[in-house]
């Protein structure tokens, strides 16, 4: 797999080299004008950089604009004779792809109208995927409706780009098996791609909307885990990636601020996959040193406050600068319920058989807490066990204890993933919860599977 350093969309190869015409220099009135359009978002494109060029004797000869509001743009005062116009994109720029450039000619003392669109979305996955190297069990073609991830991996002292290295991702996919009766099933999918002798990768036939958990891997370093959310519009996720050599020297520091950037104090901000932590100053500040390097992602949290996960680029004996904005968690006061209907009947049917422990809406109502393992960890018979971003659930009895996954299950779905994590569902989405320690597993409902280590039920708002 290889990624070129100019991926060409377009039938003309993006070089000044078209047949040479030549045309007189009189009549320096001459324009040129036209609309930028947007395809992936079907609008016009604002702030757009359009350059035109000359041919022939006039090929110094260089004008500039940037698009309006409107997507409109007009390149002025050029003289008669034929012209490349060109459009500069930071999106194309990112995926390394490189758009072929119009032609048009300028009349003497008049104007010649061209118009400009960004490739469309799916013109640019299938220019990004063209000849790579697919997921090994996604099969002969990427889905139409996949995504695609692509990126730069470098290393995190020097800065070179980082050939030969693996990028690895999971994700969890998930469909309906048609048979007797429909059902959802998700799968666990995994799949690995190599970078390029310029340290770029690309993996295609992604699903969309789904969260992929990705790792850096080179010789005997490896990155912490991380996640990406595949864009459900453009389907292009594009995720830099470094791969540091454990020194532990970095560090990171900036202010935590709320809305309108008032500084939040005593928000603690925690490296994922390490032990370091702080809690912000009166001012908002914080500082964690003696960090690994490479790619890295800070978690802040503050009660009152939604979490706040940023990733970071961190280098070695460099003090990286990461603000952090949390957005305010509106709490709303109690209201009268004048009627309602069970939402959850499988919840309310489990409770009424009075066996392992039940939280209702009004119990999660009540909680104060920055994720759902906050309150996973206070349930009998539970422990919650760190690792990244991810919170294994574990039996807290018997002979697997601290040791023995628990069984989750999400609006009556299983979770195959292994070890099962609940940080995926956010505590707000939780109505309610059912839990069975190991100790009567047994009571589980059998529905679900085995559930030996004990099982926690979720079910979510809707």
């Amino acid at each position: 797999m290889r990624i070129s350093s100019s991926i060409n969309v377009g039938a003309i190869v993006l070089v000044l080299s078209i047949p040479q015409v030549a045309y007189a220099q009189s009549g320096t009135g001459g324009r040129i004008e036209g609309v930028v359009y947007d395809s992936v978002h079907a609008r016009p494109l604002a702030n757009a950089h359009v350059a035109a060029v000359g041919t022939g004797a006039q090929a110094e000869l260089r004008r500039d604009a940037t698009t309006d509001s409107a997507g409109r743009f007009h390149l002025d005062s050029l003289p008669a004779g034929r012209y490349v116009v060109g459009l500069e994109s930071p999106l194309l720029d990112s995926l390394e792809v490189a758009q072929s450039p119009r032609e048009t000619v300028v009349p003497p003392g008049g104007s010649a109208t061209l118009d400009l669109a960004l490739p469309s979305a799916a013109k640019l996955r299938a220019t990004v995927c063209r000849s790579a190297a697919m997921p090994a069990d996604s099969g002969a073609a990427a889905p139409a409706d996949s995504g695609v991830i692509i990126g730069h991996v470098v290393d995190a002292e020097t800065g070179d780009p980082l050939a030969g290295a693996e990028v690895a991702m999971v994700w969890q996919d998930l469909h309906v098996e048609k048979g007797k009766r429909l059902r959802t099933v998700n799968v666990r999918k995994s799949a690995s791609v190599t970078t390029d002798d310029d340290g770029w990768y690309r993996m295609c036939g992604v699903p969309t909307g789904a969260w992929v958990t990705m790792q850096v891997q080179r010789d005997s370093a490896a990155s912490p885990l991380f996640r990406t959310r595949i864009d459900d519009t453009l389907r292009i996720a594009i995720r830099h990636l470094s791969l540091g050599n454990g020194s532990g020297t970095a560090s990171v520091g900036g202010i935590v601020s709320g809305p309108g950037g008032a500084p939040i104090a005593s928000a603690e901000v925690w490296l994922r996959g390490t032990n370091t932590s702080a809690r912000t100053s009166a001012m908002g500040a914080y500082t964690l040193s003696g960090l690994p390097e490479g790619t890295q992602e800070l978690e802040v949290r503050r009660i009152g406050y939604a979490l706040a996960v940023v990733p970071v680029e961190l280098r070695s004996s460099t003090r990286t600068t990461a603000n952090v904005e949390l957005r305010r968690v509106v709490s709303l006061d109690s209201v009268v319920i004048v009627a309602t209907r069970t939402k959850y009947p499988d919840f309310y049917a489990h409770k009424s058989a009075g066996f392992g422990h039940f939280y209702g809406p009004e119990q999660i109502g009540m909680q104060r807490v920055t994720r759902t393992s906050d309150i996973i960890r206070k349930i009998p018979g539970f422990m919650v066990k760190e690792s990244g971003y991810r919170s294994t659930v574990v039996s807290a009895q018997g002979a697997g204890f601290g040791t023995c996954p628990a069984t989750i299950v999400v609006d009556g779905m299983r979770v195959l993933d292994y070890p099962p994590t609940v940080n995926d569902v956010h505590w707000t989405s939780i109505a309610a919860i059912e839990a069975y320690p190991a100790s009567i597993a047994f009571l589980a409902p059998p529905e679900y599977g085995g559930a030996g280590c004990g099982m926690i039920v979720i079910w979510t708002k809707r």
